[in-house]
């Protein structure tokens, strides 16, 4: 039975899940999470093909929406938006990036361990890279656009800015996931970490 099935590839996701997150990767043990699963060590290759495949399923969610959050906020249709930030008639763009960050580390906290300090070893183990040089492409692509837009507007003379700035932002979120802080504490920090560093472009930009 499908719903059968379904339970028995949660249940292996699940003590994965712990696994990973206790060891890492590269330590982690397929008869521990067979044993802490209930299923059989030969049984969960029915279900994947690997450790990694495994590994890739709990971290997939994270990876989509953070592909989502990036093609959302850098796309064509966002130029207007930006605009009204850079001009300064609005810090709505400001605000919504910090639910944003706040529903991607409170969604995705533990995947966010498994991403920054645990893939090593791993099919991701170079993920942060990877994301950071295609973040880096579509920013540049954004910003391309924006100044053809809005040429009254100045853009960031080196283009290693970007890739600095990405890079910046998994610093912040691996210090956020280290620490043990409160819901509160982590979305005061991520306000000062948002207006830190727009307020920072803005100012760039009206150079």
């Amino acid at each position: 039975m499908q719903i059968k099935k379904d339970y028995t590839r949660e249940e292996i996701v699940v003590a994965a899940k712990r696994e990973f997150l206790k060891n890492g990767f590269a330590k982690a043990s397929m008869r521990e999470i067979a044993k802490h699963s209930g299923i059989g060590l030969s049984n969960i290759y029915n279900y994947f093909k690997s450790k990694d495949e495994i590994f890739r399923c709990i971290v997939a969610p994270l990876i989509m929406k953070m592909k989502e959050m990036l093609l959302e906020h850098h796309s064509v249709t966002y130029h207007e938006e930006f605009l009204k930030y850079a001009s300064g008639e609005s810090d709505g763009m400001m605000t919504e990036h910090v639910q944003k960050y706040m529903e991607l580390i409170s969604h995705y906290r533990d995947e966010l361990e498994l991403i920054l300090f645990k893939a090593q070893g791993s099919s991701l183990e170079n993920f942060i890279d990877d994301y950071t040089d295609m973040c880096t492409k579509q920013v540049l692509t954004f910003m391309d656009g924006f100044s053809k837009k809005y040429p009254s507007y100045s853009t960031v003379k080196s283009t290693f800015t970007y890739h600095v700035h990405t890079v910046w932002m998994f610093s912040f979120m691996s210090e956020i996931v280290k620490h043990k802080l409160s819901p509160k504490e982590i979305e005061n920090v991520i306000e000062d970490y948002i207006h830190f560093e727009y307020i920072g472009w803005r100012e760039m930009m009206r150079k």
